[in-house]
Protein backbone atom coordinates (compact mmCIF):
# COMPACT_ATOMS: atom_id res chain seq x y z
CA UNK A 1 0.00 0.00 0.00
CA UNK A 2 2.83 2.42 0.89
CA UNK A 3 4.50 1.72 -2.45
CA UNK A 4 1.23 2.25 -4.33
CA UNK A 5 0.59 5.63 -2.65
CA UNK A 6 4.24 6.66 -3.09
CA UNK A 7 4.06 5.76 -6.77
CA UNK A 8 1.06 8.01 -7.27
CA UNK A 9 2.74 10.92 -5.47
CA UNK A 10 5.95 10.44 -7.46
CA UNK A 11 4.30 10.44 -10.89
CA UNK A 12 1.61 13.06 -10.21
CA UNK A 13 3.61 15.58 -8.18
CA UNK A 14 7.39 15.06 -8.07
CA UNK A 15 8.04 14.07 -11.68
CA UNK A 16 5.87 16.83 -13.26
CA UNK A 17 7.70 19.42 -11.15
CA UNK A 18 11.07 18.00 -12.21
CA UNK A 19 9.99 17.89 -15.87
CA UNK A 20 8.82 21.51 -15.68
CA UNK A 21 12.13 22.64 -14.18
CA UNK A 22 14.09 20.66 -16.77
CA UNK A 23 12.15 22.30 -19.59
CA UNK A 24 12.39 25.76 -18.05
CA UNK A 25 16.12 25.54 -17.41
CA UNK A 26 17.06 23.44 -20.43
CA UNK A 27 19.42 25.99 -21.99
CA UNK A 28 21.49 26.59 -18.87
CA UNK A 29 25.07 25.27 -19.24
CA UNK A 30 24.83 23.25 -16.00
CA UNK A 31 21.68 21.51 -17.17
CA UNK A 32 23.22 20.76 -20.57
CA UNK A 33 26.30 19.41 -18.81
CA UNK A 34 24.18 17.15 -16.60
CA UNK A 35 22.18 15.85 -19.55
CA UNK A 36 25.37 15.02 -21.45
CA UNK A 37 26.69 13.24 -18.35
CA UNK A 38 23.56 11.11 -18.01
CA UNK A 39 23.38 10.35 -21.76
CA UNK A 40 26.54 8.28 -21.44
CA UNK A 41 24.40 5.70 -19.63
CA UNK A 42 22.77 4.85 -22.96
CA UNK A 43 26.00 4.28 -24.86
CA UNK A 44 28.18 2.26 -22.49
CA UNK A 45 27.87 -1.54 -22.03
CA UNK A 46 28.73 -1.26 -18.34
CA UNK A 47 25.73 1.01 -17.76
CA UNK A 48 23.20 -1.51 -19.09
CA UNK A 49 21.04 -3.12 -16.43
CA UNK A 50 21.50 -6.75 -15.46
CA UNK A 51 17.79 -7.05 -16.20
CA UNK A 52 18.58 -6.67 -19.90
CA UNK A 53 20.34 -10.06 -19.73
CA UNK A 54 17.78 -11.66 -17.39
CA UNK A 55 20.26 -11.46 -14.52
CA UNK A 56 19.87 -10.15 -10.98
CA UNK A 57 22.43 -8.31 -8.89
CA UNK A 58 23.07 -9.35 -5.31
CA UNK A 59 23.67 -5.81 -4.06
CA UNK A 60 23.22 -2.23 -5.22
CA UNK A 61 25.33 0.63 -3.82
CA UNK A 62 24.33 4.28 -4.21
CA UNK A 63 26.76 7.10 -3.41
CA UNK A 64 27.43 10.65 -4.45
CA UNK A 65 31.12 11.11 -5.17
CA UNK A 66 34.65 9.78 -4.67
CA UNK A 67 34.58 10.41 -0.92
CA UNK A 68 31.43 8.37 -0.41
CA UNK A 69 32.73 5.61 -2.68
CA UNK A 70 35.87 5.32 -0.55
CA UNK A 71 33.62 4.84 2.47
CA UNK A 72 32.34 1.56 0.99
CA UNK A 73 35.29 0.60 -1.26
CA UNK A 74 36.38 -2.25 1.03
CA UNK A 75 32.82 -3.62 1.08
CA UNK A 76 32.59 -3.47 -2.70
CA UNK A 77 35.97 -5.20 -3.08
CA UNK A 78 34.92 -7.95 -0.68
CA UNK A 79 31.60 -8.45 -2.46
CA UNK A 80 33.35 -8.83 -5.82
CA UNK A 81 35.98 -11.22 -4.46
CA UNK A 82 33.18 -13.40 -3.07
CA UNK A 83 31.63 -13.55 -6.57
CA UNK A 84 28.63 -11.29 -5.99
CA UNK A 85 27.10 -9.23 -8.78
CA UNK A 86 26.84 -5.58 -7.81
CA UNK A 87 25.26 -2.40 -9.15
CA UNK A 88 26.87 0.98 -8.53
CA UNK A 89 24.84 4.19 -8.81
CA UNK A 90 26.80 7.43 -8.52
CA UNK A 91 25.85 11.08 -8.76
CA UNK A 92 29.07 13.04 -9.32
CA UNK A 93 31.51 12.94 -12.26
CA UNK A 94 34.33 12.95 -9.68
CA UNK A 95 34.02 9.19 -9.20
CA UNK A 96 33.22 8.26 -12.81
CA UNK A 97 36.75 7.18 -13.75
CA UNK A 98 37.13 5.00 -10.66
CA UNK A 99 33.84 3.20 -11.31
CA UNK A 100 34.55 2.56 -14.99
CA UNK A 101 37.98 1.14 -14.11
CA UNK A 102 36.29 -1.19 -11.62
CA UNK A 103 33.86 -2.34 -14.31
CA UNK A 104 36.74 -3.18 -16.66
CA UNK A 105 38.31 -5.30 -13.91
CA UNK A 106 35.03 -7.14 -13.22
CA UNK A 107 32.91 -6.85 -16.39
CA UNK A 108 30.72 -9.85 -15.52
CA UNK A 109 29.99 -8.71 -11.98
CA UNK A 110 29.66 -4.93 -12.17
CA UNK A 111 27.06 -2.62 -13.66
CA UNK A 112 27.01 1.14 -13.05
CA UNK A 113 24.61 4.01 -13.58
CA UNK A 114 25.13 7.75 -13.45
CA UNK A 115 22.23 8.87 -11.30
CA UNK A 116 19.38 9.75 -13.73
CA UNK A 117 18.36 12.99 -12.08
CA UNK A 118 16.60 14.24 -15.21
CA UNK A 119 15.15 10.90 -16.36
CA UNK A 120 12.95 8.63 -14.17
CA UNK A 121 14.53 5.27 -15.01
CA UNK A 122 16.13 4.26 -11.70
CA UNK A 123 13.47 1.80 -10.52
CA UNK A 124 13.51 0.07 -13.88
CA UNK A 125 17.30 -0.23 -13.85
CA UNK A 126 17.95 -1.68 -10.37
CA UNK A 127 17.71 -5.47 -10.30
CA UNK A 128 18.95 -6.06 -6.75
CA UNK A 129 16.58 -6.42 -3.81
CA UNK A 130 19.14 -4.81 -1.46
CA UNK A 131 20.10 -1.14 -1.74
CA UNK A 132 22.99 0.27 0.31
CA UNK A 133 22.95 4.05 0.44
CA UNK A 134 25.94 6.12 1.49
CA UNK A 135 24.95 9.23 3.37
CA UNK A 136 23.62 11.99 1.13
CA UNK A 137 21.36 11.32 -1.85
CA UNK A 138 17.88 11.26 -0.35
CA UNK A 139 15.96 11.39 -3.63
CA UNK A 140 12.22 10.55 -3.70
CA UNK A 141 12.79 7.89 -6.35
CA UNK A 142 15.05 5.94 -3.97
CA UNK A 143 12.48 6.22 -1.20
CA UNK A 144 9.84 4.92 -3.59
CA UNK A 145 12.08 1.96 -4.45
CA UNK A 146 12.41 1.04 -0.78
CA UNK A 147 8.65 0.98 -0.16
CA UNK A 148 8.03 -2.08 -2.31
CA UNK A 149 7.75 -5.42 -0.49
CA UNK A 150 10.73 -7.79 -0.14
CA UNK A 151 13.29 -5.02 -0.56
CA UNK A 152 16.04 -4.11 1.92
CA UNK A 153 17.35 -0.59 2.43
CA UNK A 154 20.60 -0.10 4.34
CA UNK A 155 22.27 3.19 5.28
CA UNK A 156 26.00 3.72 5.76
CA UNK A 157 27.74 6.78 7.27
CA UNK A 158 24.59 8.52 8.47
CA UNK A 159 25.29 11.87 10.09
CA UNK A 160 23.30 14.79 11.46
CA UNK A 161 26.36 16.97 11.86
CA UNK A 162 24.97 19.84 9.80
CA UNK A 163 21.80 19.88 11.88
CA UNK A 164 23.79 19.67 15.13
CA UNK A 165 26.15 22.51 14.18
CA UNK A 166 23.35 24.76 12.92
CA UNK A 167 21.05 23.71 15.78
CA UNK A 168 18.32 22.71 13.33
CA UNK A 169 15.80 19.91 13.50
CA UNK A 170 16.34 16.89 11.27
CA UNK A 171 14.02 17.27 8.29
CA UNK A 172 10.78 15.31 8.14
CA UNK A 173 11.84 13.80 4.79
CA UNK A 174 15.15 12.54 6.21
CA UNK A 175 13.32 11.00 9.17
CA UNK A 176 10.91 9.23 6.82
CA UNK A 177 13.81 7.93 4.73
CA UNK A 178 15.72 6.61 7.76
CA UNK A 179 12.61 5.04 9.22
CA UNK A 180 12.52 2.77 6.15
CA UNK A 181 16.07 1.53 6.78
CA UNK A 182 16.58 -2.12 7.67
CA UNK A 183 20.12 -1.50 8.93
CA UNK A 184 21.67 1.86 9.77
CA UNK A 185 25.33 2.65 10.41
CA UNK A 186 25.95 6.06 11.99
CA UNK A 187 29.14 8.04 11.42
CA UNK A 188 29.76 8.99 15.06
CA UNK A 189 28.51 8.52 18.60
CA UNK A 190 26.80 11.93 18.51
CA UNK A 191 24.86 10.90 15.40
CA UNK A 192 23.94 7.58 16.97
CA UNK A 193 22.60 9.25 20.11
CA UNK A 194 20.56 11.77 18.13
CA UNK A 195 19.18 8.95 15.98
CA UNK A 196 18.01 7.14 19.09
CA UNK A 197 16.03 10.18 20.24
CA UNK A 198 14.15 9.98 16.93
CA UNK A 199 13.50 6.26 17.30
CA UNK A 200 16.10 5.28 14.69
CA UNK A 201 18.13 2.31 15.84
CA UNK A 202 21.55 1.46 14.44
CA UNK A 203 25.22 1.05 15.15
CA UNK A 204 28.43 3.09 14.77
CA UNK A 205 31.22 2.39 12.31
CA UNK A 206 33.32 4.17 9.69
CA UNK A 207 34.19 1.78 6.87
CA UNK A 208 36.98 4.04 5.69
CA UNK A 209 38.99 2.74 8.64
CA UNK A 210 39.18 -0.65 6.97
CA UNK A 211 40.10 0.88 3.62
CA UNK A 212 42.89 2.90 5.25
CA UNK A 213 44.09 -0.17 7.16
CA UNK A 214 44.37 -2.09 3.88
CA UNK A 215 46.33 0.71 2.26
CA UNK A 216 48.71 0.86 5.19
CA UNK A 217 49.28 -2.90 5.16
CA UNK A 218 50.43 -2.62 1.53
CA UNK A 219 52.45 0.58 1.97
CA UNK A 220 55.89 -0.95 1.42
CA UNK A 221 54.83 -2.63 -1.81
CA UNK A 222 53.25 0.60 -3.02
CA UNK A 223 56.37 2.64 -2.20
CA UNK A 224 58.55 0.16 -4.10
CA UNK A 225 56.29 0.52 -7.12
CA UNK A 226 55.48 4.24 -7.24
CA UNK A 227 57.83 5.94 -4.77
CA UNK A 228 61.30 4.29 -4.87
CA UNK A 229 62.92 7.41 -3.40
CA UNK A 230 61.08 6.61 -0.16
CA UNK A 231 64.08 4.67 1.19
CA UNK A 232 66.19 7.80 1.16
CA UNK A 233 63.37 9.91 2.60
CA UNK A 234 62.89 7.35 5.35
CA UNK A 235 66.56 7.64 6.31
CA UNK A 236 66.02 11.37 6.78
CA UNK A 237 62.83 10.76 8.77
CA UNK A 238 64.37 8.18 11.08
CA UNK A 239 67.27 10.43 11.98
CA UNK A 240 64.71 12.29 14.16
CA UNK A 241 62.69 10.90 17.11
CA UNK A 242 58.92 10.60 16.48
CA UNK A 243 58.32 13.50 18.87
CA UNK A 244 60.20 15.75 16.43
CA UNK A 245 58.61 14.50 13.20
CA UNK A 246 55.86 16.71 11.77
CA UNK A 247 53.87 16.13 8.60
CA UNK A 248 51.42 18.69 7.22
CA UNK A 249 49.01 16.74 5.05
CA UNK A 250 46.66 18.22 2.46
CA UNK A 251 48.35 21.56 3.12
CA UNK A 252 47.15 24.90 1.77
CA UNK A 253 49.11 28.16 1.60
CA UNK A 254 46.72 29.43 4.30
CA UNK A 255 48.50 27.06 6.71
CA UNK A 256 51.96 28.58 6.23
CA UNK A 257 51.60 31.18 8.98
CA UNK A 258 51.50 28.36 11.54
CA UNK A 259 55.13 27.49 10.79
CA UNK A 260 56.54 30.80 11.96
CA UNK A 261 59.10 30.22 14.73
CA UNK A 262 58.86 26.43 14.74
CA UNK A 263 61.98 24.94 16.39
CA UNK A 264 64.93 24.16 14.15
CA UNK A 265 65.08 20.58 15.44
CA UNK A 266 61.65 19.71 13.95
CA UNK A 267 61.72 17.49 10.88
CA UNK A 268 59.05 18.79 8.49
CA UNK A 269 57.32 17.27 5.46
CA UNK A 270 54.62 19.23 3.64
CA UNK A 271 52.22 17.49 1.25
CA UNK A 272 50.10 20.15 -0.55
CA UNK A 273 46.46 19.43 -1.30
CA UNK A 274 46.90 20.87 -4.79
CA UNK A 275 50.07 20.23 -6.76
CA UNK A 276 49.96 23.06 -9.28
CA UNK A 277 53.29 24.84 -10.02
CA UNK A 278 51.97 28.05 -8.43
CA UNK A 279 51.03 26.29 -5.19
CA UNK A 280 54.36 24.47 -5.00
CA UNK A 281 56.22 27.72 -5.58
CA UNK A 282 54.18 29.44 -2.87
CA UNK A 283 55.20 26.79 -0.36
CA UNK A 284 58.85 26.94 -1.42
CA UNK A 285 59.08 30.73 -1.14
CA UNK A 286 57.02 30.76 2.04
CA UNK A 287 59.32 28.32 3.79
CA UNK A 288 62.43 30.19 2.65
CA UNK A 289 60.95 33.39 4.09
CA UNK A 290 60.49 31.53 7.38
CA UNK A 291 64.14 30.50 7.40
CA UNK A 292 63.75 26.95 6.09
CA UNK A 293 65.41 25.65 2.92
CA UNK A 294 63.01 23.04 1.50
CA UNK A 295 63.92 20.18 -0.80
CA UNK A 296 61.29 19.34 -3.40
CA UNK A 297 60.44 15.69 -4.12
CA UNK A 298 58.63 14.93 -7.38
CA UNK A 299 58.32 12.03 -9.81
CA UNK A 300 61.60 13.19 -11.38
CA UNK A 301 63.58 13.07 -8.14
CA UNK A 302 66.21 10.30 -8.28
CA UNK A 303 68.20 10.97 -5.10
CA UNK A 304 67.99 12.99 -1.89
CA UNK A 305 70.48 14.71 0.32
CA UNK A 306 70.05 15.18 4.06
CA UNK A 307 67.56 17.88 5.02
CA UNK A 308 65.08 18.77 7.73
CA UNK A 309 62.43 20.15 5.36
CA UNK A 310 60.77 18.51 2.35
CA UNK A 311 57.87 19.39 0.06
CA UNK A 312 56.27 16.36 -1.56
CA UNK A 313 54.98 17.07 -5.08
CA UNK A 314 53.42 13.66 -5.60
CA UNK A 315 49.90 12.25 -5.53
CA UNK A 316 48.48 9.21 -3.81
CA UNK A 317 50.93 8.40 -1.01
CA UNK A 318 49.99 10.76 1.83
CA UNK A 319 47.88 8.16 3.65
CA UNK A 320 50.79 5.69 3.71
CA UNK A 321 53.30 8.35 4.71
CA UNK A 322 51.43 9.38 7.88
CA UNK A 323 52.60 6.21 9.63
CA UNK A 324 56.16 7.55 9.91
CA UNK A 325 55.22 10.65 11.91
CA UNK A 326 54.47 11.33 15.55
CA UNK A 327 52.61 14.57 14.80
CA UNK A 328 50.30 15.41 11.93
CA UNK A 329 48.59 18.67 11.09
CA UNK A 330 45.78 18.28 8.52
CA UNK A 331 45.07 21.22 6.24
CA UNK A 332 41.84 22.75 5.02
CA UNK A 333 40.76 24.06 8.40
CA UNK A 334 41.53 27.65 7.43
CA UNK A 335 39.65 27.29 4.16
CA UNK A 336 36.44 25.48 3.22
CA UNK A 337 36.83 22.50 5.56
CA UNK A 338 39.46 20.27 7.11
CA UNK A 339 40.52 17.24 5.06
CA UNK A 340 40.73 13.62 6.23
CA UNK A 341 41.66 13.23 9.89
CA UNK A 342 40.94 9.53 9.80
CA UNK A 343 44.02 8.72 7.71
CA UNK A 344 46.63 9.93 10.25
CA UNK A 345 44.52 8.56 13.11
CA UNK A 346 44.37 5.02 11.72
CA UNK A 347 48.03 5.31 10.67
CA UNK A 348 48.84 5.70 14.40
CA UNK A 349 50.09 9.28 14.42
CA UNK A 350 50.21 10.00 18.12
CA UNK A 351 49.07 13.63 18.04
CA UNK A 352 46.82 15.41 15.50
CA UNK A 353 45.74 18.99 14.92
CA UNK A 354 43.71 20.98 12.41
CA UNK A 355 42.27 24.44 11.83
CA UNK A 356 38.94 25.76 13.11
CA UNK A 357 36.80 25.13 10.01
CA UNK A 358 35.80 21.57 10.82
CA UNK A 359 32.02 21.80 11.22
CA UNK A 360 31.41 19.71 8.08
CA UNK A 361 33.80 16.92 9.11
CA UNK A 362 32.38 13.84 10.80
CA UNK A 363 35.98 12.63 11.03
CA UNK A 364 36.69 15.53 13.40
CA UNK A 365 34.19 14.03 15.84
CA UNK A 366 35.62 10.54 15.42
CA UNK A 367 39.25 11.62 15.77
CA UNK A 368 38.34 13.71 18.80
CA UNK A 369 36.68 10.71 20.45
CA UNK A 370 39.44 8.20 19.75
CA UNK A 371 42.68 10.12 19.33
CA UNK A 372 44.65 13.09 20.53
CA UNK A 373 43.25 15.93 18.45
CA UNK A 374 43.56 19.68 18.94
CA UNK A 375 41.85 22.50 17.11
CA UNK A 376 44.38 25.20 16.20
CA UNK A 377 43.43 28.84 15.63
CA UNK A 378 46.68 30.77 16.08
CA UNK A 379 50.39 30.41 15.50
CA UNK A 380 51.01 30.29 19.24
CA UNK A 381 48.49 27.49 19.72
CA UNK A 382 50.28 25.56 16.99
CA UNK A 383 53.68 26.07 18.66
CA UNK A 384 52.23 24.95 22.00
CA UNK A 385 50.75 21.83 20.40
CA UNK A 386 54.07 21.11 18.71
CA UNK A 387 55.85 21.12 22.07
CA UNK A 388 53.45 18.70 23.76
CA UNK A 389 55.03 15.41 24.80
CA UNK A 390 53.68 12.36 22.95
CA UNK A 391 55.62 9.68 24.82
CA UNK A 392 52.50 8.59 26.71
CA UNK A 393 50.15 8.78 23.73
CA UNK A 394 48.84 5.74 21.88
CA UNK A 395 45.95 4.93 19.60
CA UNK A 396 42.87 4.51 21.75
CA UNK A 397 41.97 0.88 22.51
CA UNK A 398 38.38 1.60 21.44
CA UNK A 399 39.62 2.64 18.00
CA UNK A 400 41.58 -0.59 17.62
CA UNK A 401 38.49 -2.53 18.63
CA UNK A 402 36.43 -0.67 16.04
CA UNK A 403 38.94 -1.28 13.27
CA UNK A 404 39.21 -4.97 14.10
CA UNK A 405 35.43 -5.42 14.21
CA UNK A 406 35.11 -4.81 10.46
CA UNK A 407 34.15 -8.45 9.63
CA UNK A 408 31.04 -8.17 11.82
CA UNK A 409 29.78 -5.08 10.01
CA UNK A 410 30.88 -6.39 6.63
CA UNK A 411 28.81 -9.53 7.07
CA UNK A 412 25.71 -7.55 7.99
CA UNK A 413 26.01 -5.05 5.13
CA UNK A 414 26.77 -7.64 2.44
CA UNK A 415 23.98 -10.01 3.46
CA UNK A 416 21.37 -10.06 0.71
Amino acid sequence: MKWFVGNIIFWTIYWPILLFLRTLLFFLPKVQERLAFERRNVLEPGAQSFKKYNLKADLCFEFSSEGEYQQVASLIDDALVSGKKIELIFFSPSVEKTIIELYHRFPRQVRYLRYPLLNPQLNKWISSSTLIMVRYDLFPELLLWSLKENRKLKFVWVTFKKERVQKKLVSFFKRIFLSCSDYTVFASEQDYELGKTMGIEGTIYDFRMEQIKRRLSARNEKFLKVFPIYKELKSNIESYPRQKRLIIGNAWPDDLFLLKDIPRDIFLVIVPHKLSPDIIQTFCSGLIALGREPLLISDDTSSLKASSTFILNKKGILCELYADFGKAYVGGGFGESVHSLLEPLVASCEHLSCGPVNHRSTEFDLAGAYGHLKEIKTNQEFLNWLQEDISGFKVHDRLKTQIDSYPIFQKEILSC
